[in-house]
C-alpha cells in the first residue's frame, strides 16, 4: 500500500494534476446532473429515508468513486461505494447493529484516492465506533482514547490518516487525528468551551488532515456565547485559530459551525462559512498566506438564518483549482447548492425535484456529489458532471 501511495505522488509530481478549463467546468450549460439511489434505500414518504441523511457526509475521490450512506425501509443505516461507472457496493462494518427500527448501522464518511474508506458504525447500545475499509473490503475498527461516548471519523488522506471528533465522558467533543500507524492525537481549540453538550458546548472537531499531519477543524469558545472559530493544528501540535472578517461574536455566531466540514485543498487554501452579527451566513476563502475573500452565493437570502452556509452540518468543499461548492438558503428559507469559480462567478446546483439541496464534495475534475430532499421528505443522491 505504501508503494501505491508513493507511486501516485510521483505520478502527480511528474505529470501534474489533470488539466480542465475551470470556467468551462463551472459554467458549461451542458453540465449534467445524475441522480442515484443506493440499492436498498428506503422511500417511505415522510420518513427521511433514502440515499443520504441529515449530518451524513458524501465524498468523492480524484477518480470519481463516491462513498456515502443510505437509510433503508427498516430505518437502519448502511454504507455504499459507487464506482465512477455507477456500480454500487453496499457494506456493513463489523459490529454494526442492524436491528430494524434502531437507526443504528454503518455510516461511510470519507474516501481517499487509493479507495480506502473511513466512517463509523453504531452498536446495539447506539455507541459509535470508527472504521477503516481497505480497497479489498477488509475492515479495521477503532475507538478514540478520549471517545468514551463515541468516535466519529470524517476524513481520510492519501497516507491513511483519519480526522474526526470524539465524545468524552463529559459529553464534550474533542478533535482527533488517527495516524497511519494507529496512534492518536487529541486536541481542543485554544480557549475552547469545556462544559459539554448538555449545556450547549459542542467543543472541537477536526475535518481535514494533510499528508504531513497538519489538521484543520473548528471549535466553540468559552466566552459564554459559544462563538465558533477555525483552528489549524501544525504537525508538531501547535494550535492557531482564525476568524473570517465580519464574523459575529454573539451566541453561536462566528467562523464555522458544528458539523460543518471545511474545504481544504492541496495548497493550503481553506473555504468555509461564517455567521455575522445579524445571524446571516456568508462564505469565505482563506489563502495559504492568510488573505481572506468573503462571498455570497447568487440568490442567497439576507434575513436571519439565511445566506451562504447554515447553522449546522453544512459542508463546504474546495478543490485544487479553486472551485468551491456548498449550499445557501434563499429568502424563502429553501436550501440550494452552489458552485463558485476562482473568478467569483456562481452557478446554482439543484437537481430536478429538489426541495433542498446539499452538495458535499468536489474533486479536481469539477465533479460534485451530494444529496437532496424531495417533496416527500425522501433523500436522493446526485452527481453533477462538469
Amino acid at each position: 500500500m505504501k508503494y501505491g501511495r508513493l507511486t501516485f505522488l510521483a505520478t502527480v509530481a511528474a505529470f501534474g494534476l489533470p488539466t480542465i478549463p475551470v470556467d468551462a467546468a463551472a459554467q458549461n450549460p451542458n453540465s449534467k446532473v445524475i441522480t442515484f439511489e443506493a440499492p436498498g434505500a428506503g422511500s417511505t414518504p415522510g420518513s427521511f429515508q433514502g440515499t443520504g441523511c441529515f449530518g451524513c457526509t458524501f465524498a468523492i475521490n480524484r477518480w470519481g468513486a463516491i462513498v456515502g450512506t443510505y437509510l433503508d425501509a427498516n430505518n437502519v443505516f448502511h454504507g455504499f461505494l459507487r464506482s465512477p461507472e455507477g456500480k454500487f457496493t453496499t457494506f456493513e462494518a463489523p459490529g454494526a447493529d442492524t436491528t430494524p427500527g434502531s437507526f443504528n448501522g454503518t455510516v461511510a464518511q470519507g474516501i481517499n484516492d487509493l479507495g480506502e474508506i473511513t466512517g463509523y458504525y453504531a452498536d446495539a447500545m447506539g455507541l459509535t465506533h470508527g472504521f477503516l475499509r481497505s480497497p479489498r473490503a477488509a475492515f479495521t475498527t477503532f475507538d478514540v482514547p478520549d471517545g468514551e461516548n463515541g468516535s466519529t471519523p470524517v476524513f481520510i488522506n492519501l497516507e491513511g490518516a483519519v480526522a474526526g471528533y470524539a465524545l468524552d465522558t463529559n459529553f464534550l467533543f474533542h478533535a482527533f487525528l488517527r495516524r497511519p500507524d494507529g496512534t492518536f492525537a487529541d486536541f481542543v481549540g485554544p480557549g475552547s468551551c469545556t462544559s459539554g453538550t448538555p449545556v450547549g458546548c459542542y467543543g472541537s472537531a477536526a475535518t481535514y488532515v494533510d499528508l504531513v499531519g497538519g489538521a484543520v477543524g473548528n471549535y466553540e469558545d468559552d466566552s459564554g456565547n459559544f462563538v465558533d472559530h477555525v483552528v489549524i493544528r501544525s504537525p508538531g501540535g501547535k494550535l492557531t485559530k482564525f476568524d473570517a472578517p465580519g464574523a459575529g461574536t454573539g451566541l453561536y455566531q462566528g467562523t464555522g459551525c458544528p458539523g460543518c466540514n471545511l474545504g481544504v485543498n492541496f495548497f493550503g487554501s481553506i473555504a468555509g462559512s461564517y455567521t455575522d452579527a445579524n445571524n446571516v451566513f456568508h462564505g469565505f476563502l482563506r489563502s495559504p498566506e492568510g488573505k481572506f475573500t468573503t462571498f455570497d452565493a447568487t440568490g442567497a437570502g439576507t434575513g436571519s438564518y439565511q445566506g451562504t452556509g447554515c447553522f449546522s452540518d453544512c459542508p463546504v468543499s474546495l478543490n485544487d483549482w479553486g472551485l468551491i461548492t456548498g449550499s445557501y438558503w434563499d429568502s424563502n428559507n429553501v436550501q440550494h447548492g452552489f458552485l463558485r469559480t476562482p473568478e467569483g462567478a456562481f452557478v446554482t446546483v439543484d437537481p430536478s425535484g429538489s426541495a433542498g439541496t446539499q452538495p458535499e464534495s468536489i474533486n479536481d475534475s469539477g465533479t460534485i456529489v451530494g444529496y437532496y430532499l424531495d417533496a416527500n421528505s425522501v433523500y436522493h443522491g446526485f452527481v453533477r458532471l462538469p
